[in-house]
Parts: C-alpha cells; structure tokens; sequence
C-alpha cells in the first residue's frame, strides 16, 4: 500500500480547512441572512404597528371620517371615506370635501390636524369646509371630549 507523500499529505490537508473555513464561511452567511430576514420582519410589523395606532387615533379624533392629504401637498385635506348614516353624513358633509380649517386654525396636512385633535380634546368641533368653492363651518361632536 502506498502512502501520500509529505508534499500531498501537506496538499490534502489544506484542502479539508479548505472546506472547512468554506463550510464556517457558509454558515455565518447564512446566519446573517437569518438575522437580516428577523430585523426586516420586525421593521415591516412595528411599521404596520404605527400605522394601525395612526388610524386608530384618527378615528377616535374625528369620527366617522377618514381624511388624507389634498393635492397639492399643503393644500389642506380631503375627506375620503365616512360612515354613509354617520353624523358627518347628517350634517351634510361629503366625499371629496375639503377641511381646511380645525376651530378655525388653517390646516394644511394630516400631521398637522392629528396634532391639533390630539392636543385639543373638545367633545365639539368646528371643522371649516370647502366644497364646489363655498366654504362652511359645521360642528362635529366628538365622543369621549371634553366639554
């Protein structure tokens, strides 16, 4: 039986740490992967997270409407749901009015109008409204306020 040289012993073993340091090269790949993947995930659900308390707060601001920002940016909001028997719906507002102004504060963005509503937690509101170029004020009550 013939055994390997010194020279192809010495090739032989670097070729099994060869594979060894590709096999631990692999692994860490694959964990970091796998960290990468987890902290994704975790990003994508607090996102959803914020979002889910944003709308929730909306709703418990102005009730029964759903707003987004008008176009172009800073132009105010658009109402662009409600609740079709809501008391939105009773005192005349619609879909694609414009709110342009909180107690008479001008608003020009969501942000801005969460603010307020958050800061100012009045069981009645004055929202200023524009539809068809007329503008109006209606008050809105807001369950939970106070007085």
């Amino acid at each position: 039986m013939d055994h390997p040289s010194a020279h192809e012993s010495r090739r032989m073993d670097r070729q099994r740490l060869s594979n060894a340091a590709s096999g631990v090269l692999l692994a860490a790949l694959a964990l970091c992967a796998l960290v990468m993947s987890g902290a994704f995930f975790l990003h994508v659900r607090h996102a959803g997270d914020d979002r889910m308390e944003a709308a929730a707060a909306q709703a418990r601001a102005l009730p029964g409407i759903t707003l987004s920002n008008g176009v172009p940016d800073g132009s105010g909001l658009v109402v662009t749901s409600m609740e079709t028997d809501g008391q939105a719906s009773r005192l005349g507002i619609r879909v694609g009015d414009g709110v342009v102004s909180l107690d008479g504060m001008p608003i020009r963005s969501l942000d801005q109008a969460s603010a307020y509503l958050l800061r100012h937690d009045r069981s009645r509101i004055a929202l200023g409204l524009k539809h068809a170029h007329r503008m109006r004020v209606v008050m809105l009550d807001r369950p939970g306020g106070k007085r």
